[in-house]
């Protein structure tokens, strides 16, 4: 899988109720392929998917103050 994939732009409107399930497909190959890297690091895939939610869920927290 390479590296530098990029990430396929919307073609949704942000307020349309396919936005979020188009996100969500857009950004699965980059979050498979970065749990990838963390698993081949040596770190447990399950923990490093638990650190995604909460650097997610700061990021989310921080921008909303």
């Amino acid at each position: 899988m390479p590296k530098n994939m990029a990430i396929r732009s919307p073609e949704s409107h942000a307020n349309s109720l396919a936005y979020d399930a188009e996100c969500q497909s857009a950004l699965t190959d980059r979050l498979e392929s970065l749990l990838d890297d963390a698993q081949a690091a040596g770190w447990d895939r399950t923990k490093a998917a638990a650190a995604l939610m909460y650097l997610s869920a700061k990021r989310l927290r921080s921008s909303a103050d």
